[in-house]
């Protein structure tokens, strides 16, 4: 758990264009460096992998395992903690089923990712799957240009999670207590019933500084028929809180 309110300021809500901006600042960089870098390994290695190398290991030897599974430069880094944050808002602050981390599957610790940055789901209260759809931006200072490209990630699949990254999502919650959420899913792909309805955008930007001038400027301008929240997650020094996550997280066992 990322658990921000015990390291952000209370959340502010801004609503724009009948959409929603949020914005959270930390008061303590080091206790959110702290509450990430605690659950960081398993983004990337599942837990039941996790205790069997720890049970075989000592743990300079655990420790260099999950040095190796995590990636080493600043700019690959910096992209997986703004989707590793990004889909812990999702889950833990808007209530969405976000399944095992995809970045689990990635062939190389340094090759980015494809797809949809994050995919979520829940049943509503009528049993009707309601899916999210996220871009994550992680970057020292977030300007105009930064929600820009978020925007156009959003708007690809005319606003819609991709396919494959539905498919591949829905797989992650077979043999997981989420497995309903993942046939729901799959029926909804066989049926072609994903549709702007049913589906939510989560914009979410990592950064030092407050760029409400563009995400205003970007909801004042969108016109599409989906649901917009753009959250901003502003920290002290952005560099250090993610080499430091890294830097943290062995010392951490499964």
């Amino acid at each position: 758990m990322t658990q921000f309110d015990t390291w952000c300021d209370p959340a502010k809500v801004v609503p724009i264009n009948g959409h929603v901006a949020g914005f959270l600042v930390s008061n303590d960089d080091d206790a959110g460096i702290e509450a990430v870098a605690s659950t960081l390994s398993e983004k990337y290695v599942k837990t039941e992998a996790l205790a069997m190398i720890a049970a075989n290991s000592n743990k300079p030897q655990f420790a260099e395992y999950l040095r190796n599974k995590f990636p080493n430069k600043l700019t690959s880094r910096s992209g997986d903690i703004g989707e590793i944050l990004a889909t812990s808002y999702l889950e833990e602050e808007c209530g969405y089923t976000v399944g095992p981390s995809r970045l689990m599957h990635r062939d190389h610790q340094e090759w980015a990712m494809r797809g949809d940055d994050v995919v979520g789901a829940k049943f509503d209260a009528s049993s009707q799957v309601q899916l999210a759809k996220g871009e994550a931006k992680s970057r020292g200072k977030a300007y105009n240009d930064v929600v820009v490209e978020a925007r156009e990630g959003l708007d690809r699949e005319q606003g819609l999670p991709s396919g494959h990254s539905l498919a591949q999502f829905a797989e992650r919650l077979v043999s997981t207590p989420d497995e309903a959420l993942g046939i729901a899913i799959f029926r909804l792909l066989a049926t072609g019933a994903v549709r702007p309805g049913i589906v939510r955008h989560l914009m979410f930007l990592f950064t030092t500084n407050d760029p409400i001038k563009y995400i205003s400027e970007d909801l004042n301008t969108y016109t599409g028929p989906i649901e917009q929240l753009t959250v901003t997650l502003q920290v002290g020094d952005h560099k250090r809180f993610i080499n430091s996550t890294y830097e943290m997280a062995p010392n951490y066992g499964p």
